[in-house]
């Protein structure tokens, strides 16, 4: 038993005393340039909405971006009601609003 111990200790422990392998040589130090220091990256994509005083936004970002998504989904919503009235005009029939879209 004792042998299978110290054959699983010897696989993952070191050796000890004269036994150790040499030390590997050091290694040698290249020494590089700095970096250049890039230019600060924006996060905001729509900076032109943003209105800041004292270098605080005055408009918070998800607002902005939030009433961006609304006029982007009220004008798709009226692309559909155009493009729906002009099938309907082909087919020869007086574009009726659907009573769900009414409410909206």
């Amino acid at each position: 038993m004792r042998s299978l111990l110290a054959a699983i200790l010897a696989l993952f422990l070191p050796a000890r005393g004269a036994h150790r392998a040499a030390a590997p040589p050091p290694l040698r130090r290249i020494s590089c340039p700095p970096a250049p220091e890039s230019p600060p990256v924006i996060t905001c994509p729509h900076l032109a909405d943003v209105i800041t005083a004292d270098g605080m936004p005055l408009v918070r970002p998800y607002v902005v971006e939030w009433e961006r998504e609304r006029d982007e989904h009220d004008r798709r919503r009226l692309q559909r009601e155009r493009r729906r009235a002009a099938v309907l005009a082909t087919l020869g029939q007086d574009d009726v609003p659907v009573p769900w879209e009414v409410a909206a």
